[in-house]
């Protein structure tokens, strides 16, 4: 029973694959690295603004203590709560939500806007809580968030031009490789009493070659019956099929002899461009061997 085929992949479909991979893995590697730099600048900026309220809550209990108000510079708000609500208020420009608990907090505004909290309970019982707007720091990191994303596009297009021009170098062996395989008799056998055509491997670039005819001379089997009756044109016959012979041989021999050139003057070569080297190398010996066997089948048929 036959084998089926195998599935063979051209280089420039591998080179499309090794171009995607790299630029999705480059993209992805940028994007997370990105996204933990933009996290550390939030949580940064945060950390900034409690160290903020905490000076401010300072210098409110010291001004308060002094002048019984509760001062502000716009940058902040103060509010002093108690049971019954809010008490006083100073520097606020929207409603904020009571009760509120102690300690840092972040807190959302009648407006829908974000504010960094404070608060504390005072000897006589009451509540004085501190607010920052976190408007700042949220546009911060909607800026960081879109440098990011323009770094993520840009490494990908980079990548993405770096491994399309450096797949055309390292993939340029298994391209003549493929490309020689279609225009060799390799795969199947070839008759040599018939000219015919044959067709590349699957995968391969299509390629029509039109094998020549050869003839066998006509050997003498020992009982005085040959394949074709002996003439004096024999060692002429002899000759051509010789020159014919040579001429299929000497296209894979030759290159055989490149690749090993490239092997010999290029002892530092990549490892992926050594291995398809080799791949290309171990194919051509294939070929020469299977193309041996068939011309010896061929001659030993026509002898019989």
């Amino acid at each position: 029973m036959p084998e089926a085929p195998t599935r063979a992949f051209s280089p420039r479909t591998i080179r499309i694959q090794l171009t995607f991979a790299v630029t999705a893995v480059v993209a992805l590697v940028v994007a997370l690295s990105g996204l933990i730099l933009v996290m550390r600048a939030s949580d940064s900026n945060r950390a900034d603004v409690d160290r903020a309220l905490a000076t401010r809550a300072a210098q409110v209990r010291s001004a308060a203590a002094k002048s019984g108000s509760l001062p502000t510079d716009g940058t902040y708000a103060v509010r002093l709560l108690d049971a019954t609500g809010v008490r006083a208020e100073a520097g606020a420009k929207t409603q904020f939500s009571t009760p509120v608990k102690d300690g840092y907090s972040t807190v959302t505004a009648a407006d829908g806007s974000h504010w960094r909290s404070w608060a504390e309970t005072l000897k006589t019982g009451a509540q004085m809580q501190i607010l920052m707007s976190l408007t700042d720091v949220e546009d911060e990191h909607s800026g960081n968030v879109m440098t990011i994303n323009l770094l993520v596009l840009l490494a990908a297009l980079v990548a993405a031009a770096g491994t399309w021009l450096a797949g055309d170098l390292i993939l340029r062996p298994l391209a003549r490789l493929v490309g020689g395989s279609a225009a060799s008799s390799g795969d199947r056998p070839i008759n040599p009493a018939s000219p015919e055509t044959w067709k590349g491997p699957v995968g391969a670039e299509d390629a029509t070659v039109l094998l020549p005819r050869i003839e066998l001379p006509a050997t003498d089997t020992g009982n005085g019956v040959s394949g074709r009756p002996a003439t004096a044109s024999e060692p002429a016959a002899t000759e051509r099929f010789a020159a014919e012979v040579g001429e299929q041989l000497r296209e894979p021999l030759a290159r055989l002899g490149d690749e090993l050139d490239q092997l010999l003057d290029q002892p530092e070569m990549p490892a992926t461009q050594r291995h398809l080297i080799l791949a290309a190398i171990q194919t051509e010996h294939r070929r020469i061997g299977a193309m041996l066997d068939d011309i010896e089948t061929r001659a030993r048929g026509t002898s019989a």
